[in-house]
């Protein structure tokens, strides 16, 4: 009887660290061992959009669509993700300080952010539903092929003080990019 109160306990407790959120909350899909990321100090950041759908779109149908319903649709799909670059690449400073936009000149190491999906979050009087990001994140040293990736979901509610997407897209990017950075962090000490 013992025996059978232990594994419950012990199992209770597996439960209860799986729910609470311990582990790194991402999914490895390549890894270099030994890493090749160790040496870096310098990481240059891209963005990779070409396959991430959209509500279940691919994302250039998406946009089209929208653009026919509003002739500006383009600018406010530019707003928002100019919004979740910067939020993805201020969360990854926190572990990577010299984390920086590839645009602003090359790295060590450069991380490649592809989204897969994106759901947009939005808040109405009968029903609320969040934000979601599905993520890869690739890296590699040098000019060479991806060495190391890890793929990830991120999402934030949606809520009566934060309705829309344009509210919840900087918690999505921060929290991608304090992944990206523990990752980075982990790798960078062997692990």
């Amino acid at each position: 009887m013992k025996f059978n109160s232990r594994v419950s306990v012990l199992s209770a407790a597996l439960v209860v660290g799986v729910l609470s959120g311990c582990g790194p909350g991402w999914k490895v899909l390549k890894a270099s061992n030994p890493t090749t990321l160790a040496a870096a100090n310098n990481v240059a950041v891209s963005f990779d959009y070409s396959a991430m759908l959209v509500e279940g779109k691919p994302v250039e149908a998406w946009k089209a669509s929208k653009t026919a319903e509003d002739a500006k649709y383009a600018d406010t799909w530019a707003d928002l993700m100019g919004k979740y670059e910067a939020a993805v690449i201020e969360g990854m400073r926190n572990e990577v300080p010299s984390a920086h936009p590839l645009a602003q000149g090359p790295g060590d190491v450069t991380v490649t952010i592809r989204p897969n999906k994106f759901g947009l979050g939005k808040y109405i009087v009968v029903s609320a539903w969040p934000t979601t990001m599905d993520v890869v994140i690739a890296a590699h040293a040098g000019e060479g092929e991806n060495t190391d990736e890890i793929q990830l979901v991120r999402s934030y509610p949606a809520s009566v003080t934060q309705p829309s997407v344009f509210n919840h897209i900087s918690h999505v990017g921060r929290q991608i990019g304090e992944a990206a950075g523990r990752f980075f962090a982990m790798k960078k000490a062997g692990k």
